[in-house]
């Protein structure tokens, strides 16, 4: 098994840098793993860390932190097309079931069974290796080595952006 460290909370106000059991994941036919870069520490990290919970989402078993967090593809799954190994990539952090009717009106985001990263029971990505969708990374402009410092924020931005266009300004403008 190959070394994978990750930041675990695993109660309130106890977190752990440890193995994680696992290792390296293995992706899955439509995943990919990452070997992570910048991942931020955001408030709902913190809420969970002081508090065990947010709203109905509890904290009943150790979790991996993270979800505001940018990579570089390590490994793709069979089904993967759009993504290679060596891509820099930002993830959304939340991944739909793709079959409600929410999902099949191309309105993901309003999906009543979304996994988000770094929610109870699903892990986050603030580890050395990280598995997740393809369909919800998204490459990174360049070809340096080096994650521009914001790199992790363009997901974030995009969907700001996504949401400014699609409910906000009127469609006649």
């Amino acid at each position: 098994m190959t070394s994978n460290l990750g930041v675990i909370l695993k109660k309130i106000d106890e977190i752990k840098i440890e193995q994680l059991p696992s290792g390296i994941p293995e992706p899955g036919p439509d995943e990919v793993v990452i070997k992570m870069g910048p991942v931020g520490i955001c408030g709902s990290d913190v809420h969970y860390w002081t508090h065990g919970r947010i709203g109905d989402f509890i904290l009943n078993s150790p979790m991996v932190l993270g979800h505001e967090s940018a990579g570089t593809i390590h490994k793709i799954g069979r089904d993967v097309r759009d993504l290679a190994v060596g891509d820099r990539v930002a993830i959304e952090p939340g991944y739909p079931c793709y079959t409600c009717t929410a999902c099949l009106e191309g309105r993901y985001n309003l999906c009543p069974s979304m996994k988000f990263c770094a929610t109870p029971p699903v892990d986050g990505s603030l580890c050395q290796y990280y598995k997740h969708k393809a369909n919800f990374c998204f490459k990174l402009p360049g070809t340096s080595t080096m994650f521009c410092p914001t790199g992790f924020f363009r997901s974030q931005l995009a969907t700001s952006r996504y949401r400014q266009y699609r409910y906000i300004i009127p469609r006649n403008t």
